[in-house]
């Protein structure tokens, strides 16, 4: 696979992830996203990775709500979640699930960046739910 600015990418997913949690934007509006952004419009591979990932995982919202359901601690449910908890959950999983990425570089990619958009304690229960799947 090629080297692709994953950081980058993975942050710029969850985004639109959570865009589509908030209003459910389409692929046409995944596309002016991305275009706004100079660091990803830049380069043609970032850019059409980042798409795929974007619209991979919004396509099959559902599959990969209900694999993080399925490792919700009891009484709680999907909606008891942050749009932007749940965001990075479904990018963490998608790529747990989907790709050949390392868990630990997919895990703590998660943690960060609840770090940067969640609150203070989020980033314990994506680490530990992300370490539960797969």
């Amino acid at each position: 696979m090629k080297k692709y600015r994953k950081k980058l990418i993975r942050e710029k997913a969850v985004i639109a992830i959570y865009q589509k949690l908030l209003v459910d934007i389409n692929e046409e509006e995944v596309r002016e996203y991305l275009n706004s952004d100079k660091e990803i419009a830049s380069n043609q591979e970032d850019y059409e990775y980042c798409f795929m990932l974007i619209t991979s995982i919004a396509g099959e919202i559902e599959k990969y709500k209900a694999e993080v359901a399925k490792y919700l601690k009891a009484g709680w449910t999907i909606d008891r979640l942050s749009k932007m908890e749940l965001a990075i959950l479904l990018v963490g999983c998608y790529e747990l699930l989907e790709t050949e990425q390392g868990k630990e570089v997919i895990i703590n990619e998660a943690v960060e960046l609840s770090k940067k958009y969640c609150d203070e304690d989020a980033y314990k229960f994506i680490n530990g739910l992300l370490n539960k799947i797969k």
